[in-house]
């Protein structure tokens, strides 16, 4: 009985999460997860072309948005690839005066004593704000994130 509870109850916490996203019905979700009590959402117009949507806050309250059209010669929005070890991080990151803010999705292999074929892999979605370059905050998604859930080539990209 207490297994099909607990397995009710993880269901139940998923699907609330979910449906959870900052991105209205005319934008398609490239990312979007929770952090404590706040959600963070990249969203793609589905009417613009090529134009992305940053939203950070609680559903009906926003703290930030930032918007602006994609462009491959002035864009502040770019993707970056780094490896790490066992995998690698992706991210799509934006300037707004001396913040930086960076949407990261990230999979490797957990550190341990095992062979490293036998470690675990390790997923965190989150995001990094800079100030200055320095860490002002990192926010790691509660619920796993999804990674980049849209094909995100077509925007520029500074490796």
């Amino acid at each position: 009985m207490r297994v099909y509870i607990s397995i009710m109850l993880f269901f139940v916490y998923q699907f609330a999460y979910a449906e959870d996203t900052l991105c209205t019905e005319k934008e398609k979700i490239i990312f979007s997860c929770h952090t404590k009590n706040k959600i963070i959402s990249l969203c793609a117009s589905l009417q613009a072309e090529k134009s992305l949507v940053y939203r950070y806050g609680k559903l009906g309250h926003e703290e930030l948005i930032y918007s602006e059209p994609v462009n491959h010669n002035k864009s502040s929005f770019y993707t970056s690839a780094h490896a790490l070890y066992g995998g690698d991080e992706t991210s799509i990151a934006f300037k707004i005066a001396t913040y930086e803010y960076k949407i990261y999705s990230q999979i490797g292999r957990a550190d341990s004593d095992d062979h490293q074929e036998d470690r675990i892999p390790k997923y965190e979605d989150g995001l990094t704000i800079f100030l200055n370059g320095k860490v002002l905050k990192n926010l790691v998604c509660d619920d796993g994130g999804a990674g980049f859930r849209e094909d995100i080539s077509w925007i520029p990209s500074r490796n």
